[in-house]
């Protein structure tokens, strides 16, 4: 005997009732079929909520899709050893008054094209901050870090001096980048505790983000070349990274016309890379810096590259190659090993 189906509904509808959290259930058009008490409490006075009504008068939309093509993404690759329920990601009201830190996830049946999902939302307006002051803080850390870890990769690259020499002045650089790195990154760590900023990141396996945003930058018609494939965990804010991976690509051809730009995604013992690669003169960290502090338009709140950055530990910096290529590498610490499963 088959359950009737407002039977599920009433039951569902208890459940949802006991969560804090806004939890909005929605068709594949991102229509409102569903909600609980937290939600209607967060979105009431809004004449846009209610059944039927679309969930992005609500909220912004590039950010939920973002997540549903990852979760999509996934689905599509038949990667089934590397399974994740949900992503999670910020958001924010339309008059950015709210800031939200949101999970969602597809509704069986998976298999469908277009899939029913659900939303959470949890109110973060009270500590949240945009460009926080801490962050800021952290700041003044960036720049002689940035300048000491790319001399000391440039240095490698070009050993023209005598061996007595170099191997003297890479001594000192790599001391000086090894100690001012420990102690940038124990402010940052700190600074990420009490700003809960670990907790808006997504847990990704290196397959799955490279796959996906080699596929993002390939809709641009910007070629990539990703390393084998490795099994290497990161925590990331997709939407944020791929905002910033836009932002680094358009500024490269600005500022370099008629280049070809490409970008190489490979790891090392501690770092995700995503690499822009281009014959030309390099950008010189002034720019860099002024990248940095460049607010992204699209992003919640409103927020700057080196925020955006800051809550995934990441960072960039420029390099010339010795092929006349010039290169601009975004970095972001590798937060679970190799075999572990995100």
């Amino acid at each position: 005997m088959r359950a009737d189906p407002m039977d599920h509904e009433a039951l569902l509808n208890t459940l949802l009732h006991e969560l804090k959290d806004g939890v909005l259930v929605c068709d594949p058009d991102a229509k409102i079929t569903l909600f609980n008490q937290a939600a209607e409490d967060l979105f009431g006075q809004s004449q846009s909520f209610g059944k039927g009504k679309s969930l992005y008068s609500l909220c912004f939309q590039p950010p939920v899709e973002h997540a549903l093509n990852l979760l999509n993404y996934q689905y599509e690759s038949n990667n089934q050893s590397l399974p994740f329920p949900y992503v999670q990601f910020m958001n924010a009201s339309r008059n950015q008054e709210q800031f939200f830190r949101c999970r969602v996830s597809f509704l069986p049946p998976l298999t469908a094209q277009k899939k029913s999902f659900v939303i959470i939302f949890e109110d973060i307006s009270a500590w949240h901050i945009p460009d926080n002051p801490l962050y800021m803080k952290i700041e003044e850390f960036r720049a002689p870090m940035t300048n000491l870890r790319a001399a000391v990769e440039n240095l490698t690259e070009y050993p023209e001096m005598s061996p007595v020499m170099h191997s003297a002045f890479e001594n000192v650089l790599v001391q000086e980048s090894i100690n001012l790195t420990e102690a940038f990154n124990a402010l940052a760590g700190s600074c990420r505790v009490i700003m809960q900023t670990q907790n808006l990141l997504t847990e990704l396996n290196s397959v799955v983000l490279f796959g996906y945003v080699a596929r993002h930058l390939q809709n641009k018609k910007i070629p990539v070349v990703v390393s084998p494939k490795q099994s290497i965990g990161t925590k990331v804010d997709i939407y944020g990274l791929l905002l910033v991976l836009d932002y680094l690509a358009s500024s490269i051809k600005h500022k370099q016309k008629g280049i070809g730009l490409s970008c190489e995604i490979h790891i090392d013992k501690q770092f995700i890379y995503f690499d822009f690669v281009w014959s030309g003169p390099f950008i010189p960290p002034a720019a860099v810096k002024k990248m940095l502090a460049k607010k992204l338009q699209h992003s919640i709140g409103a927020i700057t590259v080196a925020a955006i950055l800051n809550s995934m530990g990441g960072d960039i910096w420029s390099q010339q190659q010795k092929n006349a290529q010039s290169t601009l590498r975004l970095a972001l610490p590798i937060t679970i090993k190799a075999g572990n499963k995100p």
